[in-house]
């Protein structure tokens, strides 16, 4: 994949992500009018919502796996957009039905207000997940761009009319900006993909084939995001709801990598499998080393900018006193960055259909960081939090990059390629 040959889709994919970097700057004057205990509680359902949603959305793997095959395009969007319900609202509903004994198991009452919004909540996001999934497939990042666009807009409105109103916000007010911009980006997604909703049960393709690649996917992706989503519920395990609300803004701000990394996985998942198909394999070797070294060696920079005091100056001017604890948790949850642009990697044995490879490295990786939130939270330290995320991104990472180099020639010295080639291409366009 040749950068000149795709500037207008890494553009609409970075103008993209530059929508979260700026609904990231709303959600810090959110935190300055929320309690760290109500941020907690709204912490806890997003957080778990965006784990259903996470899960669902590997499974729709299959609209991209086949539904490249338009002969099975309809069969494909069919079983997949089947088993998406089942699976999202049949969490939310057993999460539901379970609250009582989830509340006391978590010492938070309020947690049934979380049940209680939840399956609503599911049902919204459903359409909107499904017609992203094809949004990707046809690598359409404009059409990703204006569904996102509604999304963080609409809730960047509604909170600035709140602040204005009443200068200060609970969790119901979040959970309503919350409803009301994935209701207007739900519909926005829809609209925009409407010609490609094509559904029926013609085509040869069986289900049980979507199923079996699918389904390691769907079980890769609950359990590659438990520590990096269901961590809160860690915390409150072991802490307390304001502790929650305190990590969760530092994970907020942790979130500019993580949405740097998932642009990558949209832009590159589509174009290895075809890579692949073809049998071009230095188009898929340059494919991953430019993608992973030049993630990686932004994010070296960027990091150490912000460990040198750069994230302790802005947090401590721009949020109350309340959060000034956050600065710790962030630093160290900087070090998991590291992680990210190897994690890619993972998408380019996915692509080889190799999922249940993926799936040991997840496992691993998911036992190695929980075993360390289990003795952070024994150790009462709640500075230590972020060890499980960074030992589960630096593990997998690592496993990833190793699958590379044995199979695809991924060497180390490429990790730095970025460099030279950043140094070639200012050099040739000086001349």
């Amino acid at each position: 994949m040749k950068v000149q040959e795709n500037l207008d889709k890494i553009s609409w994919s970075m103008a993209d992500k530059f929508l979260y970097i700026l609904y990231g700057l709303v959600l810090l004057f959110q935190m300055k009018a929320l309690d760290p205990r109500d941020l907690g509680l709204y912490a806890l359902l997003i957080n778990l919502h965006t784990w259903i949603f996470i899960v669902s959305d590997a499974y729709l793997t299959n609209l991209i796996q086949f539904g490249m095959n338009r002969e099975n395009r309809r069969l494909v969007n069919t079983y997949s957009f089947i088993t998406e319900f089942i699976l999202s609202f049949g969490v939310a509903v057993l999460f539901y039905v379970c609250q009582k004994p989830i509340t006391a198991l978590f010492s938070e009452p309020r947690i049934k207000d979380v049940a209680n919004y939840l399956p609503w909540l599911c049902l919204i996001f459903i359409p909107r997940t499904f017609c992203l999934k094809l949004i990707y497939r046809d690598h359409e990042m404009k059409k990703l761009f204006f569904v996102d666009l509604a999304f963080f807009g609409t809730m960047a409105v509604i909170t600035a009319y709140f602040m204005l109103k009443m200068q200060h916000l609970t969790f119901n007010y979040m959970v309503f900006i919350y409803f009301s911009g994935s209701i207007l980006s739900t519909f926005t997604s829809v609209v925009l993909t409407l010609r490609k909703l094509e559904f029926g049960f013609k085509g040869s393709i069986k289900f049980r084939r979507l199923l079996s690649f699918g389904f390691p996917l769907m079980l890769n992706s609950s359990l590659n995001s438990l520590p990096r989503q269901l961590d809160l519920y860690i915390v409150q395990f072991f802490f307390s709801t304001s502790v929650v609300g305190i990590y969760y803004s530092a994970k907020t701000l942790f979130r500019f990598f993580e949405e740097t990394a998932n642009a990558a996985i949209g832009l590159i998942y589509p174009a290895a499998v075809r890579q692949l198909e073809n049998k071009n394999y230095k188009g898929l070797n340059d494919l991953m080393t430019k993608a992973s070294s030049f993630i990686f060696v932004a994010f070296l920079v960027i990091i150490a900018v912000l460990e040198l005091g750069l994230s302790r100056l802005l947090i401590e001017w721009f949020l109350p006193f309340k959060y000034h604890l956050a600065v710790d948790h962030f630093n160290v949850l900087l070090l998991a960055a590291f992680g990210l642009p190897f994690v890619i990697l993972s998408t380019i044995i996915n692509a080889e259909e190799k999922p249940y490879t993926v799936l040991l490295y997840v496992v691993i990786s998911v036992i190695l960081s929980l075993v360390t939130y289990y003795i952070v939270g024994l150790t009462g330290n709640q500075y230590l939090i972020p060890l499980g995320n960074i030992v589960y991104l630096i593990s997998f990472g690592t496993m990833c990059f190793i699958y590379v180099n044995r199979h695809f020639d991924f060497r180390f010295r490429q990790i730095f390629r970025a460099v030279g080639d950043s140094y070639n291409y200012l050099k040739g366009w000086g001349k």
